[in-house]
């Protein structure tokens, strides 16, 4: 009997899953598969050591529906091929991914097998608007958010599918990796002994995590979003990262949610088409994930200066808000928002370091990896993307502390008190390699750079490289 074979990839969830649900209608078998490819394979230790649990998770939730995920490893291609060989006649289902990498390989696979007869069906799962449906009135994409939005709010946000009431399983599973053998957790060390305190697993603790936003928090979130000493976010990046949530349920339960106003709910609905635009823009200039995505910024004369860089990645610059934020993210694999545009100008502005260094180290430190929100973010903040913030502006971060951490709890948090270490202080000195060779007097007392000779030499900068423009 011909089966469906269900491809999970970022969706790892059953609700709002428009692969499997549609794989479900022709009341066929239903294999499940998780595919570990080069792609994810190279990805950060802590993106890695949670997919790992995400993955855990999805397998126990079909296996209350008498189902279970099938693991294998290597090239997709292949890996179908001999699944084809293996069970004969199926149909391939999948959510559509837009990064360049995915797009390539999922049109090689598709009319490999299409050529073959076999049906392949992509459906829509990450987003809410595939890219190429909203388009400017010359039938170009947009490159700036404001545009973008009101055009994606005009446009209809389709309502999430149901879970399947039933998987049917097949007569004969076909063989299975074991995920321990993957090793996921393999570059995190025993940093996962803290992290797992601060994870919000699975489906199921997704949905508590919208819910207690919508009930507690989402009133406040247009005024609060910025407070970096309160948690006023919706938490939920982390489950977005893998699927856990589709945006769209995200989208409809807090359109739907009767006791805010809307221009509350507004402010929040606009960061999914934030996420939105993010891989919008991977799929139109696929550079972007990598390159300058102004080709012009291809000549700005980044300091390369590996000591300063260990500073910053180590929470050593000095600067408390910006130390404070490096060691959250260390110790949680998370960031404030707020936070992370603070760093992201230090590291670009005062200290003139390349923003791809910044991305490759969240890229390896975030367990809310998305590789599209983590470009715009690094491009937007160093001033070489679309819709970027100006290199001009330079983000003070005694200033912002003072504004979103008043009374400077956030930073007390992460760095201590001079009298008394606190829980997340012992954390960091626990977790870090020993190799880095820090301790609690390792941290300057003064900035690395002083703000205001940092911001005038950014500046300068910034001037002569307008002008070696001005002249090509």
């Amino acid at each position: 009997m011909s089966v469906n074979v269900v491809w999970f990839r970022r969706d790892l969830r059953l609700s709002d899953n428009p692969a499997l649900y549609s794989a479900t209608q022709d009341g066929r078998p239903i294999i499940p598969l998780f595919i570990l490819d080069e792609h994810t394979h190279n990805a950060g230790a802590a993106f890695k050591w949670r997919l790992g649990l995400s993955i855990e998770s999805l397998s126990l939730d079909l296996e209350k529906h008498n189902s279970k995920l099938i693991l294998r490893k290597g090239n997709p291609l292949y890996v179908l091929k001999e699944l084809k060989s293996s069970i004969g006649d199926f149909n391939i289902f999948w959510n559509r991914l837009y990064d360049e990498n995915s797009v390539k390989r999922d049109t090689e696979i598709k009319s490999y097998f299409k050529a073959l007869g076999v049906e392949v069906k992509s459906t829509e799962g990450l987003l809410l608007h595939s890219p190429w449906k909203t388009q400017t009135n010359s039938g170009s994409y947009y490159k700036v958010f404001t545009p973008f939005w009101r055009a994606l709010s005009k446009q209809e946000i389709k309502q999430p599918a149901p879970k399947p009431a039933k998987i049917i399983a097949p007569m004969k599973w076909p063989k299975s990796d074991n995920l321990s053998e993957w090793e996921l957790d393999k570059g995190i060390d025993k940093g996962k002994e803290y992290l797992i305190e601060t994870v919000h697993v699975g489906e199921e603790k997704a949905r508590i995590n919208l819910n207690s936003f919508l009930h507690q928090r989402l009133k406040n979130y247009a005024q609060a979003r910025d407070r970096v000493d309160l948690t006023e976010s919706s938490n939920l990046s982390e489950n977005l990262a893998y699927g856990e949530i589709s945006a769209r349920e995200i989208f409809h339960s807090a359109l739907g949610y009767k006791d805010v106003e809307f221009d509350q709910k507004e402010m929040f609905i606009r960061q999914l088409a934030w996420r939105d635009f993010a891989w919008y823009l991977s799929y139109f200039s696929p550079h972007i994930l990598r390159k300058n995505w102004k080709p012009e910024w291809d000549y700005f004369p980044w300091r390369e200066n590996e000591d300063e860089l260990n500073n910053w990645k180590r929470g050593l610059t000095g600067q408390p808000i910006v130390d404070a934020g490096m060691r959250e993210m260390y110790i949680t694999g998370r960031m404030h928002n707020r936070v992370r545009m603070i760093v992201g100008s230090y590291l670009t502005k005062h200290l003139l370091i390349d923003w791809r260094h910044g991305l490759k180290w969240f890229e390896d430190c975030l367990i809310d990896w998305d590789p599209a929100s983590n470009a715009m973010g690094w491009q937007w903040v160093a001033g070489s993307g679309p819709d970027a913030s100006p290199f001009f502006r330079v983000f003070n971060p005694e200033l912002q502390a003072k504004k979103f951490d008043p009374e400077s709890k956030y930073q007390m948090k992460y760095l201590g008190l001079s009298f008394k270490r606190t829980p997340e202080v012992d954390k960091f000195f626990n977790m870090v390699p020993k190799s880095w060779k820090i301790d609690e007097k390792s941290r300057p007392s003064t900035s690395i750079v002083d703000l205001k000779l940092g911001r005038d030499r950014a500046l300068n900068t910034y001037s002569k490289f307008k002008k070696i423009i001005a002249d090509k």
